[in-house]
């Protein structure tokens, strides 16, 4: 992960301070101890797409024709599709003091 701030690499697993924010989750960065937090639409189209998958997961688990668990099993996908977007392009920004 890259800081916005110092631009300093680090892994994941250096992220050791966590605190809950106006707008999410805010973590530290371990080299200029500024907080971070990821962008709010991109954390908003990761949740959207976890929603779209478990919805059609669970739907397509109590429906019995084949036609429709097809169209749910393609609709879950996107979901998942959906949500890994917003993962992985996501960014850290500064988080408001």
């Amino acid at each position: 992960m890259e800081c916005p701030c110092c631009q300093g690499i680090f892994a994941r697993k250096a992220l050791k301070q966590v605190r809950k924010g106006k707008s999410g989750v805010e973590t530290q960065c371990p080299k200029c101890q500024q907080w971070l937090m990821f962008e709010p639409k991109m954390m908003m189209t990761k949740n959207v797409g976890l929603l779209i998958l478990l919805v059609f997961s669970v739907a397509n688990f109590f429906i019995d024709n084949s036609d429709y668990r097809l169209i749910c099993s393609f609709l879950g996908f996107a979901g998942a599709c959906v949500a890994f977007y917003g993962v992985f392009k996501g960014k850290l920004i500064a988080a408001e003091c």
